[in-house]
């Protein structure tokens, strides 16, 4: 009898799965043909048949968060259902889908008061990554205990408040904020995504005391996070059977899987209406005449740096 379940973990082609409403864990792994693509033949005279096989342009067909049919026997995964939602990013080779968590309900884009610093340009790198994938982000700033003026750090961060992200601040450390953050987390499935350093693994040992997650230290030269969290990993908060949280791995740098030049325009909310303004229906925002996005960055409606961020991620910089 074949089994139903998501998959929590994954590494090195072994899959940790739940059994869908159960506590049941098996690890299994991926049957061969679910490593390509496959295409059949369409004659109606004819049984169908493979007529060849592609390799999936992906690092790895199964990710954390996908529900799989699998057979417990055998231990091999016979299917992977569609996946309602993604969040991806560019493998390492360039080349490549590297598919970080599947099936997600929101994405907590997390970075830091201090130690590190918080990295705005990597953070709207997240956010048009998240927008792309039609996933709703939220933002979490987290250490603010380390914070040299609170105030300044929230008025920092009112940009992004003001387009409609919903901003947490919160202390890992002294447990500030973490109640509300918590609430956010019921019943969804959410990943915790940002940059080496900022305390994803802290605030998650906070929120669910036991978890026991590895963390790390901030290096006193690069003042960046050193990687502790090697693989994304699904985590079931003990509170509520339908909450589960991906602890991800700490990225420095995003690129896009698939992100048309053409969409990322509509990944900043503040653009949304202005783009119909423009005098050219092709509008790239950068140098053309009669341009509504330009117009209302010059009258200081359009945040001056995000639209500097948006040329940079259109331009590939």
């Amino acid at each position: 009898m074949l089994l139903d379940g998501t998959v929590f973990r994954g590494e090195s082609g072994n899959y940790s799965v739940r059994v869908r409403g159960g506590t049941q864990v098996y690890v299994v792994r991926l049957r061969g043909n679910l490593k390509k693509d496959l295409e059949y033949s369409t004659s109606g005279s004819r049984p169908r048949r493979v007529m060849r096989t592609r390799k999936r342009c992906t690092t790895d067909p199964v990710a954390v968060g996908d529900t799989v049919t699998f057979d417990p026997n055998t231990k091999t995964i016979e299917r992977v259902a569609a996946r309602r939602s993604e969040l991806a990013r560019t493998s390492p080779s360039g080349h490549e889908q590297h598919v970080l968590v599947a099936n997600l309900d929101n994405v907590f884009v997390t970075c830091s008061a201090a130690n590190p610093q918080p990295d705005f340009w990597l953070l709207d790198r997240f956010l048009v990554a998240s927008e792309a994938a039609d996933l709703v982000a939220q933002i979490i700033v987290n250490k603010m205990d380390l914070a040299v003026d609170a105030d300044e750090t929230r008025r920092e961060f009112e940009v992004y408040e003001r387009v409609g992200y919903r901003v947490h601040f919160v202390s890992a450390k002294a447990g500030e904020g973490i109640d509300g953050l918590t609430r956010e987390l019921m019943g969804r499935i959410s990943a915790f995504a940002g940059p080496s350093g900022v305390g994803k693994s802290s605030l998650l040992n906070t929120i669910q005391p036991g978890l026991k997650l590895k963390t790390g230290v901030v290096g006193e030269i690069t003042h960046k996070g050193r990687h502790t969290t090697t693989t994304a990993e699904l985590i079931p908060i003990a509170f509520d059977a339908d909450t589960w949280v991906a602890d991800t791995p700490g990225l420095r740098q995003m690129h896009f899987w698939e992100v048309d030049k053409a969409e990322i325009e509509y990944c900043f909310p503040e653009f949304d209406l202005l783009i119909g303004q423009c005098q050219f229906g092709n509008c790239t925002h950068q140098t053309e005449p009669g341009c509504g996005v330009r117009d209302a960055v010059r009258q200081g409606a359009i945040n001056q740096r995000r639209y500097e961020s948006y040329v940079q991620i259109v331009n590939g910089v």
